[in-house]
């Protein structure tokens, strides 16, 4: 598990994960802090944990440094992923188990189910953000480490939020590694409804995600992947046609930001919807001029990970 500044968050995750129903001397939680000025250190250091818990601080450097010092720094022959907005039900760790015992040659995936707070979860309810076609979704899956290594790990060009996982998970494949889907390994993740705020900071992880998409195209540029990421001409094309000069943006940002902030519902939500698109196909477009110029485009690395309030925009 990656942290960044989110001590609040971090401590349900880990509360979850403490109580799992699966020996204790059977499982480990190796946390990465990735530059966390929050407090993050000293409230781990404080605890008390009934299982092994490795805490490793690092330089903020993102996701996918952060993520290849958990692998490294592992010791089991399993190595699951989640983020530290997420909180494990009780027998996560015992159904990836199962699961690879059953299916050795595979990654798991499990259920990631979007919740608005942690306030009376009484179990898992199917919603539209709870589809994801992805092999590999570091929300909740599992692989062998000893796959992992033989992969080389994630790609560390990856310096911002976005596609890392996906861009492993088809070196995963690509070495003949299949997929399980677990619906009994479930997840809270959690996905607070959005505000003006939010989607301030919506705005700037949408723009690492476009500049890792350009990445992610240029190292696997396969039809998939250019639909994937939405980095294709046709697509570029549409965006431009309908900016109409940057009137539409202005627009957008005009519902969203002059009134109250508060929870956005109808036509302000949909507004913010659009905009976090727009946002995303724009940065695309400005990283690919940057790039035909020789300039390498600005890097972004304090962004929560994966934490995009529901719903999603563009789909992973």
């Amino acid at each position: 598990m990656c942290t960044y500044n989110r001590k609040k968050l971090l401590e349900r995750a880990l509360e979850a994960l403490f109580a799992q129903r699966f020996p204790k001397d059977q499982y480990e939680i190796v946390l990465i802090d990735d530059g966390s000025t929050d407090g993050t250190g000293e409230y781990v250091k404080s605890l008390d944990p009934p299982c092994p818990l490795t805490y490793v601080h690092q330089q903020n450097s993102g996701l996918a440094k952060g993520r290849n010092q958990g692998i490294r720094h592992a010791n089991g022959q399993i190595v699951l992923f989640i983020d530290d907005d997420i909180v494990a039900s009780p027998n996560l760790l015992a159904e990836h188990v199962k699961t690879h015992e059953r299916h050795m040659d595979h990654v798991v995936r499990g259920w990631v189910n979007h919740i608005h707070d942690l306030e009376n979860i009484t179990g898992p309810q199917f919603n539209m953000q709870d589809i994801s076609t992805a092999f590999f979704w570091t929300s909740n899956v599992s692989a062998s480490r000893k796959h992992l290594l033989q992969a080389g790990m994630f790609d560390e060009d990856f310096l911002e939020y976005g596609w890392e996982d996906l861009e492993l998970g088809m070196r995963l494949k690509a070495l003949g590694l299949g997929m399980k889907y677990n619906k009994k390994a479930i997840v809270y993740h959690i996905k607070p409804r959005w505000t003006p705020d939010d989607v301030r900071r919506l705005c700037k992880q949408t723009q690492s995600k476009a500049r890792t998409a350009v990445i992610f195209v240029d190292k696997h540029p396969t039809l998939r992947v250019k639909l994937a990421t939405g980095l294709h001409t046709p697509r570029l094309i549409a965006h431009r046609m309908f900016s109409m000069g940057g009137y539409v943006e202005r627009y957008y940002r005009s519902v969203v930001f002059n009134g109250p902030n508060e929870v956005l519902t109808g036509f302000r939500l949909w507004c913010a919807q659009q905009l976090i698109i727009y946002v995303y196909f724009e940065t695309i477009i400005d990283t690919l001029r940057l790039k035909r110029q020789g300039i390498t485009p600005k890097v972004d690395r304090n962004i929560d990970a994966d934490t995009e309030p529901t719903p999603q925009a563009p789909a992973r």
